[in-house]
């Protein structure tokens, strides 16, 4: 599955062009290295993305092809990682 609709489906996004300007800064990863939006995931892919208040890590446990509930788009990754980044 792309990176980009995976993103979607588990609502680390709302949108797939919500994502775009995080990929555009290259602010996503996928295992260890820069992602793009039509990168392939795979179950336990380890992604990190660089928000603005915070650095979080996810592991990919699960893929579905469709939208899912709020409840299951949960169940999809698992956050194993957050760094807070402290703003001066």
């Amino acid at each position: 599955m792309r990176l980009d609709k995976f993103l979607k489906i588990s609502l680390i996004f709302k949108t797939r062009s919500s994502s775009d300007k995080y990929f555009d800064e290259n602010k996503i990863f996928i295992n260890e290295k820069v992602a793009k939006p039509s990168a392939t995931v795979k179950i336990g892919d380890v992604l990190k993305i660089f928000f603005p208040e915070s650095t979080k890590t996810y592991k990919i446990i699960d893929i579905q092809e469709k939208n899912v509930s709020k409840k299951e788009a949960k169940k999809l990754y698992e956050q194993i990682g957050e760094e807070k980044i402290e703003i001066f």
